[in-house]
């Protein structure tokens, strides 16, 4: 069997930013006529029930670019990679080095709040502002204390103890289980400011930076070395497999951007949709149409007509 995986922005969506109405009748026209198909995004579950509302989902997505596998009708989280609060706390010191606050894409439970600094540019005004119009519920302003007291298990007791040798009974957290990823929208320079610093001091995390299309500037994403679309690919094929009795075979993927490299690069057939980087264009086995031109499902439509 062959499952099809779409990026959403850039990708799947037009050049706003939305699915059109024409495109959710296209896709369920295919998932009912028996086609596999997912997708694999940055974006977080509320964003993504808002934008594929109304598409008959049946298999698990990923999000937030591979750290997580969600089965939508449920909202269980199957699997997911985060950072640890003990590197995650050293991430966010990194950021507060060089001047900056990120938002703070977390865990709790099959939650996912997503902590807000103070706003101080356009790009990171405009990120949060797309989550309001969205009616995203994750949304809490960040606490001065998130990060105060993190704990780490001292290997050499088994006891957990805090960075300072203080040995502990608990390890809750009240906001947090875990931390899937940090985002930063800012200007190129920041953005390579935070970049070196983070490469220097934590270099096992992924670091995914790219441009941004919709408000410019640049954005940055820290997250766990196996968040990424690709790695994620593997584990939902083995969530398809043991939960949908779908055993797949071949696996197509579409993507425009670097965040989708990974991806690319784990699937039979890599797709590339005209307005790619050169970067996703050389991984590539064919070149599709633009995005705004409803390119996927043409391509998608062409193999099963």
């Amino acid at each position: 069997m062959k499952l099809f995986i779409s990026d959403l922005d850039f990708t799947l969506l037009d050049t706003v930013g939305d699915l059109p109405k024409s495109s959710a009748l296209r896709l369920n026209r295919l998932i009912d006529t028996g086609v596999h198909f997912t997708i694999a995004t940055a974006r977080a579950t509320p964003s993504i029930k808002h934008l594929m509302e109304g598409v008959n989902l049946r298999l698990p997505i990923i999000e937030l670019n591979g750290a997580i596998i969600r089965d939508l009708n449920t909202d269980h989280i199957l699997d997911h990679k985060g950072l640890g609060l003990n590197d995650a706390s050293k991430t966010f010191d990194c950021f507060q080095e060089v001047g900056l606050t990120p938002f703070v894409s977390g865990l709790k439970g099959d939650a996912t709040p997503l902590y807000f600094p103070e706003l101080k540019n356009k790009g990171m005004q405009w990120f949060h502002d797309e989550k309001i119009i969205r009616q995203d519920p994750r949304l809490s302003e960040l606490p001065a204390n998130l990060f105060a007291h993190p704990l780490v298990t001292d290997p050499t007791n088994g006891f957990l103890a805090s960075p300072h040798g203080a040995a502990q009974t608990t390890v809750a957290n009240p906001f947090l289980d875990d931390v899937l990823c940090f985002v930063y929208l800012g200007t190129k320079k920041e953005i390579f400011t935070i970049k070196n610093l983070i490469e220097e001091k934590l270099p096992h995390l992924l670091i995914t930076l790219y441009p941004n299309h919709y408000i410019g500037g640049w954005e940055i994403v820290i997250s766990a070395a196996q968040a990424n679309k690709g790695f994620a690919i593997k584990s939902l094929l083995g969530h398809i497999e043991q939960h949908h009795n779908l055993l797949i075979k071949e696996t197509t993927a579409f993507g425009d951007s670097s965040n989708d490299l990974e991806m690319l690069r784990s699937v039979t057939t890599p797709i590339a949709v005209a307005n790619a980087t050169t970067e996703i264009k050389a991984h590539a086995h064919e070149i599709i149409g633009h995005h705004s031109e409803e390119a996927v499902l043409s391509y998608i439509e062409a193999l099963h007509t």
